[in-house]
């Protein structure tokens, strides 16, 4: 093996971009052994390589390129030891966050194919459902600033012309890292329809289910399950809702 390599030969030979190199030299994270004085051309010592390993795995951690510098400027074993203990503890937290953003992607996956088989346009239907959570995200002011809004099935309450907006959840337990207070949705009776189309055309939704009522007393409010939204689809002639009004009697 030889002694020294040229940028190009040390950039070949583990895989790294030129401009990478000398990047790291321009800020004295990787300097090269050795600089011909006429051509400027740099020289790589073969033991620089464990330097470099160094970098690539401290990157991997996720150590930004200032934290690495004084890192590699100031280890010792216990310094060490007590930088892996704490890189450590964060990649698991990330890890919990990502298998978590992961669960949520998964259901929301599961409760979209699971509805577009039911859909019916035509039909205004009669449903009983149990208690059901969701997670109080507020008026539609706050609601793109929550994650939530993005990995949960979206539900919206109108009541006259106030909204409300939260996100379907799959159980009583509150999502990982979120905000907001999980509040029920009371089981029993609902009388539903699909609405396909924009959100500004739902209101004929909601005169048709009310139509169909007939006898039954409906409350003054509905529920609105987005299944097909502006996260899945950017037509939103394509848009299904489903709306459910409870069935007070």
């Amino acid at each position: 093996m030889k002694d020294y390599f040229s940028i190009g030969e040390f950039s070949e030979l583990f895989g790294v971009d030129v401009q990478t190199l000398r990047y790291y030299d321009s800020i004295g994270l990787l300097v090269p052994a050795h600089r011909d004085a006429g051509s400027g051309y740099r020289k790589y010592k073969f033991d620089q390589v464990y330097h470099f390993a160094s970098i690539r795995y401290l990157k991997r951690l996720g150590y930004s390129l200032k934290q690495i510098q004084l890192f590699l400027s100031s280890r010792s074993l216990e310094h060490t030891m007590g930088q892996l203990r704490m890189q450590s503890e964060q990649l698991k937290q990330r890890w919990n966050e990502l298998m978590n953003i992961d669960s949520a992607i998964q259901r929301k996956l599961e409760f979209v194919e699971k509805q577009l088989p039911l859909v019916d346009f035509q039909r205004v239907i009669r449903k009983t459902f149990p208690k059901r959570y969701f997670l109080d995200i507020g008026v539609e002011e706050s609601l793109y600033g929550s994650d939530v809004f993005y990995f949960f099935p979206t539900l919206v309450f109108y009541h006259g012309e106030k909204k409300r907006f939260g996100a379907y959840l799959f159980s009583q337990e509150k999502p990982y890292g979120t905000i907001g207070e999980v509040l029920p949705i009371q089981g029993g009776p609902f009388l539903c329809a699909y609405h396909h189309g924009s959100y500004e055309s739902i209101d004929e939704t909601f005169l048709r289910i009310r139509e169909d009522a007939k006898l039954l007393s409906l409350a003054d409010y509905t529920i609105n399950f987005n299944i097909v939204d502006q996260f899945v689809e950017h037509d939103n002639r394509r848009f299904i809702t489903e709306v459910q009004i409870p069935i007070l009697g």
